[in-house]
């Protein structure tokens, strides 16, 4: 923008607010290049229109931005798919400018296709060996598309032809067997409770009246309360794997014909959690030695009568280890000093988190010397976000999906981290190298506020971090398996909106940690829950009731 005249203070330019929300803009711009032209100043009108313009032609792209992410809202599209279309503009609209791609529309089309065939022939490989592996079991296809796992008990009714109709209606002889079909019908056998009435004998000395001897009762795993491990298990997985308010639960229970208020369930959880509170600080003590840490975080709404609102936003921090173990820590605020400084003091290997500046402290060695491992799906996310308004976003999210299509390559193939290290430096290396090379090119002709701008300096100011996954193949590209874990507090807060207490929430993320762990190992949280509480009240070791070490011993058994 050009400065204001001294000898026309109607001169001043106009900035892009104003020239869009102002009634008499169009007036005031017309008023001064009058005033201009009259004084003869023409290069100085043309400058002033000239600014003027791309006030509004900022401000215009900044409005289609907004109303294509509304549509994406409102119509629900998730897709992040390059349009083909808006590729070839891309390349229509680098060739007018004088600007040679590197490679042709088709070409690029080609090595995709490439990449395509090598994926679905490795995966055709694994699984030709897969089916041909010794004791393989033949896979069953069922009508339907339904399956059942093997803790689905499964009934065999065998169904005879009756006497009449096994003689031969033509000669009268009797019909041989030659076979059974195999006709199969899933049925649903609602939950129900079962009242246990334990009639403990009583015994006394009618002679000296010493005492009185009671039978041993039946052993709890809450001291004086009356439920089960079973319905202890249910209530803590309903509500913290299945996202079911205590409100709704008590209502479902009620339905079964048990009438447990809401309160009685809280306080269950509560002492749940306290219960096992070891075996979480033994995940926490794991991924703490994890090779990569991944962490992010997401807020909680806290019940907090202390406060004006009578409401505080906590904070819930995950960590999740090796891609597999996962924690959360609940802290009243956002705070790095109570979240991931503290957790993550003095670490020196792996952590792999967005971009955020609560993690500086992380990695500059103020409270640690974390090597840091950048996210992809942040990176992208700015550039899906102008598809629809940018048509120079497509080439770009053309080569970073083939990133992902890569490691699509080597999971098919099975490769090991050497291996996986290996492909990538191979493959991986030339595309970020042409993604760098061209946003370097386009960033010095771009208005540093614009989108397109900003995305590109998140990838460039964060280069090293970002292209770390070449050179060890046990890091991802991305935080997303942190981030599937945060998912589940996300869903379960529009349930139950908010936790009764910072205390409740500190309990909650015990739970969390469990449950999140459990689905990332792959052991049903039910019986695992229903076991560990008889067991961790024993002498039995914390690290074997970990998800993973419970499975391996315990898993095919139950606790006696």
């Amino acid at each position: 923008m050009l400065a204001s005249s001294p000898r026309a203070p109607v001169d001043r330019p106009l900035s892009a607010a104003a020239a869009l929300s102002s009634g008499t803009a169009l007036a005031q711009v017309s008023a001064s290049v009058r005033t201009m032209l009259t004084e003869g100043r023409s290069d100085e009108a043309v400058e002033y229109l000239l600014a003027a313009l791309a006030a509004v032609l900022e401000k215009s792209s900044e409005l289609e931005l907004l109303i294509a992410r509304m549509r994406r809202e409102r119509v629900g599209k998730r897709s992040e798919r390059v349009n083909q279309e808006q590729l070839a503009l891309l390349f229509e609209e680098l060739m007018r400018q004088g600007s040679e791609p590197e490679l042709s529309p088709e070409q690029e089309a080609q090595v995709d296709a490439a990449l395509t065939q090598e994926i679905e022939a490795a995966e055709a490989a694994g699984a030709s060996a897969s089916a041909s592996a010794p004791g393989a079991a033949p896979r069953r296809r069922v009508r339907g598309y339904w399956r059942t796992s093997a803790s689905v008990e499964r009934k065999v009714h065998h169904v005879t032809v009756s006497e009449k109709d096994r003689t031969c209606g033509v000669c009268g002889r009797v019909r041989k067997p030659i076979g059974s079909d195999i006709s199969r019908v899933l049925r649903y056998v609602p939950a129900h409770f079962v009242e246990d009435e334990y009639q403990l004998e009583k015994y006394a000395c009618g002679h000296c009246k010493d005492g009185v001897t009671t039978a041993v009762g039946p052993a709890r795993v809450l001291e004086k309360r009356a439920a089960d491990s079973s319905l202890l298990a249910h209530v803590v997985v309903s509500k913290y794997a299945d996202h079911t308010p205590l409100t709704r639960l008590s209502r479902i229970y009620q339905r079964s014909g048990a009438t447990i208020p809401v309160s009685t369930m809280a306080e269950w959880v509560g002492a749940v959690a306290d219960l096992v509170a070891p075996i979480a600080d033994a995940l926490e003590t794991r991924i703490k030695g994890a090779w990569v840490i991944g962490t992010d975080a997401t807020g909680l709404k806290v019940l907090d009568p202390g406060s004006p609102e009578h409401i505080e936003r906590g904070t819930m921090w995950c960590y999740v280890g090796d891609g597999r173990d996962v924690v959360f820590k609940y802290t009243p605020t956002g705070e790095g000093a109570s979240g991931p400084w503290d957790f993550l003091q003095h670490r020196e290997g792996y952590v792999q988190a967005d971009a955020a500046s609560v993690f500086d402290r992380v990695f500059n060695g103020e409270v640690a010397s974390a090597v840091e491992v950048g996210c992809w799906a942040h990176a992208r996310r700015r550039f899906v976000a102008l598809q629809g308004t940018d048509c120079r976003v497509a080439y770009p999210l053309q080569l970073m999906a083939r990133l992902y299509r890569v490691e699509h390559l080597a999971d098919a193939r099975q490769l090991t981290p050497g291996d996986r290290a290996l492909l990538r430096r191979e493959r991986d290396g030339p595309v970020l190298e042409k993604l760098k090379r061209l946003m370097a090119n386009v960033l010095p002709n771009e208005p540093p506020s614009s989108e397109l701008a900003k995305a590109m300096r998140y990838v460039l100011n964060h280069w090293e971090a970002l292209t770390r996954f070449l050179d060890d193949g046990r890091l991802r590209l991305d935080n997303n398996i942190t981030e599937q874990q945060i998912r589940d507090i996300a869903v379960g807060r529009k349930n139950y909106l908010f936790a009764g207490s910072h205390a409740a929430a500190e309990r909650a993320a015990v739970l969390y940690s469990l449950m999140r762990t459990c689905a990332q190992h792959g052991v049903a949280p039910l019986p695992y829950l229903t076991d560990v509480m008889l067991r961790v009240t024993r002498d039995t070791p914390i690290e074997d009731l970990l998800p993973d070490r419970w499975q391996a011993i315990y898993g095919a058994t139950k606790a006696e």
